[in-house]
Order: structure tokens, then C-alpha cells, then sequence
């Protein structure tokens, strides 16, 4: 039987998965996928048009990964489940998390976590507009510190970086003394734990604030 008979959009999708894991989204093309297919790029059309059909595949798996709790744990433990193992998933895959953000889950099994979710929410009897305003935040909460924590966005911030010796260093003692004093502890934080404590103070918050049936 020909290599490409086996072809799917599954098994390019994760041979694409293979690739971007290794050597990053830049280094896929349809070329380098055909080589780690051991086909030709003309057979992988087939199934994905282009790169980006790829991509999209490619994030399908990975929302497929996150952990869809059963039924029966109450919604607080429910959504935790499903944040940590979203967040567990992005690290064990960094360089191809951003796909995440781009690609929403479409099929049966990337859907699986959401469906818990939403079921979780009904059942402690959020309306389904609060439900769905819940997913809206939780998503916002989920990808915004899945950014931050992959991008090293605090170890590169400005302020942690204290001008001491240059020319700055007078204006920035008598314009930003608050920045001087706390710029530098910003790179110190512990990325599980501030997941958790932000977590909280968001769980908290849809406890507070959504209306219920």
C-alpha cells in the first residue's frame, strides 16, 4: 500500500505537531512536513490545503488534550481541572501554544473540556448567558497568563532593571520612586502560584457576580 493511502488529516496534524514541538512553527512548511511524512507535499493537499489548514489541525490536537472532567464534581473543582490542565497542556507544548490563542476547538474532542464546562455551570444553575459569559472570562484569564508566562513577559520588563550608575537614574528616583521600589521584584514571582491565586480571585469573582436560575 503507497505511504500517502495512510494519509488523514489527523496524521498530518500530528506529524505537523511532531515538527512545530522540535523546531518551531516557522521551520513547518508543506515541504518539511512532506519529509517527515516521507511523502510528497502534493499528496498532503489532499486533506489540508495550506499551512494554515495545518496550523488549525495542529491546535485541534491540542485542545483535545485538555482533561474534560466527568460529571458529578462541582463547578468551582470542574473549572480548575480544566484551567490547570489548559495551562499544563500550553507548557508541555511552547512552542506550539500560541495556536492555541489563534485556532477555538471545533471538533468532538477538542469540544470535550468545553462541554464539561458548560454542563459543570448549568448544573450549579448558571443561566446560560452566564454561563457563557463565564467561558468568555475564563478563556481571557486562561490565554492571557499562557502569553505572559511563555513570553517571559515579566524577566524582560523595563522596570526590573534598575538604572543604578547611569544618567537616568536621578529621574527615575524623583519621577518613578514606586516603580524604582517595586520594578524589581516583578521577575521574582512564582508562575503556579500566582496561576492559582489569580484563579481564585477569578472563580471568586463568577461566584460573586453571575446571576443564577
Amino acid at each position: 500500500m503507497p505511504r500517502t493511502a495512510r494519509l488523514n488529516e489527523r496524521t498530518i496534524a500530528e506529524a505537523a505537531l511532531v515538527v512545530v514541538d522540535t523546531e518551531g512553527i516557522g521551520a513547518l512548511t508543506m515541504r518539511r512536513l512532506a519529509e517527515q511524512l516521507s511523502t510528497s507535499p502534493m499528496a498532503l493537499y489532499h486533506h489540508l490545503p495550506d499551512k494554515e489548514a495545518v496550523l488549525e489541525a495542529v491546535a485541534q490536537l491540542l485542545l483535545a488534550e485538555v482533561e474534560a472532567p466527568p460529571p458529578g464534581l462541582g463547578w468551582q473543582e470542574t473549572l480548575r481541572r480544566i484551567m490547570r490542565s489548559a495551562r499544563a497542556v500550553a507548557l508541555r507544548h511552547p512552542h506550539a501554544a500560541s495556536l492555541i490563542a489563534r485556532f477555538p476547538p471545533r471538533t468532538p474532542d477538542a469540544l470535550a473540556f468545553v462541554e464539561a464546562g458548560f454542563r459543570s455551570f448549568r448544573a450549579a444553575g448558571f443561566s446560560p448567558s452566564s454561563t457563557a459569559t463565564a467561558y468568555r472570562i475564563l478563556v481571557g484569564y486562561s490565554l492571557g497568563t499562557q502569553d505572559v508566562e511563555l513570553g517571559g513577559y515579566f524577566a524582560t520588563h523595563p522596570a526590573t532593571r534598575s538604572p543604578n550608575g547611569s544618567l537616568d537614574q536621578p529621574s527615575t528616583d524623583r519621577i518613578l520612586p514606586t516603580v524604582a521600589e517595586i520594578g524589581p521584584l516583578l521577575a521574582a514571582g512564582d508562575p503556579d502560584q500566582e496561576f492559582e491565586h489569580g484563579l481564585d480571585i477569578v472563580l471568586t469573582g463568577i461566584e460573586a457576580i453571575l446571576p443564577r436560575e
